[in-house]
């Protein structure tokens, strides 16, 4: 089968480059392949292209250029946040988070916990929702960091961000609200400042841009400490060479993905409900997170009575790539921790996919993936 005639909806794993951040990542390793950190003039050719690329990425977030920081993707800048302020030696410190983050949120919980503080889980409802009471009543003086994603990566779901960030304060001035936006920036419309986050993990692979590439937004009035050692690199915050060409494209990336966000999201959406209308109205299935508030590219789906690992293989053999979960944790093949964490009956929990559309979608595409699944399922069945 050739690549064009597969249809790709796991789009919340990674997508495809964008050929507009393509062409300008072969166009920036011409121009500015040399070392940013140099003193000649090709370096200082390469630095401008990493500072017109950080003032580019500043503004389309709506924020300074000094709060951008610029990583290999969202599980750094995850850790390096999460991890940084707990090297105080301040035994009483403690993090909140959720029980259904990324894991990269939960590795760097872990981390917290065995170093000898205290981590704090809020948690998710049945619908996949953790909510703003459930989140804030873990939050006490000692809290040092809280962070909330802004959208499940594998449900969809789209939490109490905006209503947290506006009584965080009021219970701790000093707690540093973090949250993981790499799935809600594809989808959502996200301004920093006016939403309260102080800090987020962003990530270029999952809106057309390269991988190995992202950034850390970090409010202005935080300086957390270097999280890499041998170099003063990226405001001499991040030791290393750093990508230029990646990070031209990435910021190329977020510009047209900003210039068609409403064309593609729209797309997204309209492709994502006929997708499950076609399924509810020939399968006997259910949709994670269907009655509240969803980031419009994913699509969680609980296929009754069916094992997902083998839907998944016979999606694959006609023609449609989706996916059981996280990508990041598939390699495990254990059991959904968000959907444990939902308490979905153990009889279900390894019947779900997930579907992720993105800015490759096209007209029909959703009405194409549910043909393929009904013609799966029959198959196995």
């Amino acid at each position: 089968m050739k690549n064009q005639d597969y249809l790709y909806l796991d789009h919340a794993a990674s997508t495809p480059m964008r050929i507009s951040a393509l062409e300008k990542y072969i166009e920036a390793e011409s121009f500015g392949f040399a070392n940013s950190s140099g003193g000649h003039k090709l370096s200082r050719d390469s630095k401008n292209l990493l500072e017109d690329s950080r003032e580019k990425i500043a503004e389309l977030l709506n924020a300074a250029p000094g709060e951008i920081i610029f990583t290999s993707g969202g599980t750094e800048a995850d850790n390096w946040t999460i991890k940084s302020l707990f090297e105080s030696k301040r035994p009483d410190d403690n993090l909140v988070t959720s029980n259904i983050e990324h894991e990269a949120v939960l590795a760097s919980a872990e981390w917290v916990s065995l170093n000898g503080y205290e981590t704090k889980y809020a948690k998710t409802d049945e619908n996949g929702l953790v909510t703003k009471d459930e989140f804030l009543n873990q939050i006490d003086d000692n809290t040092k960091v809280a962070s909330l994603m802004w959208g499940n990566n594998e449900t969809g779901v789209i939490q109490p961000v905006k209503d947290v960030s506006k009584e965080i304060k009021s219970i701790n001035t000093s707690t540093l609200f973090h949250s993981d936006v790499v799935q809600g920036i594809i989808s959502d419309n996200i301004d920093f400042h006016r939403t309260g986050i102080e800090s987020a993990a962003i990530s270029a692979h999952k809106i057309g841009g390269p991988k190995g590439v992202g950034a850390m937004f970090i409010n202005n009035k935080y300086k957390l400490p270097s999280f890499l050692h041998g170099g003063k690199q990226e405001l001499e915050r991040r030791a290393g060479t750093v990508d230029v060409p990646g990070i031209a494209a990435f910021a190329t990336a977020l510009e047209e993905q900003q210039s068609r966000f409403d064309e593609e999201v729209g797309l997204m959406k309209n492709e994502r409900t006929i997708f499950e209308e076609k399924l509810k109205n020939s399968l006997n299935i259910e949709i994670v997170g269907d009655s509240i508030n969803r980031l419009p590219h994913i699509s969680n789906v609980q296929f009754k009575d069916l094992n997902s690992e083998v839907l998944l293989i016979q999606l694959d053999l006609n023609g449609l790539g989706v996916s059981r979960g996280s990508a990041c944790a598939s390699g495990a093949q254990k059991p959904s921790h968000v959907l444990e964490a939902m308490n979905i009956q153990p009889k279900f929990i390894n019947s779900h996919l997930r579907f992720s559309f993105g800015w490759t979608t096209q007209i029909g595409d959703g009405n194409k993936a549910a043909e393929i699944v009904m013609q799966a399922v029959k198959e196995i069945e």
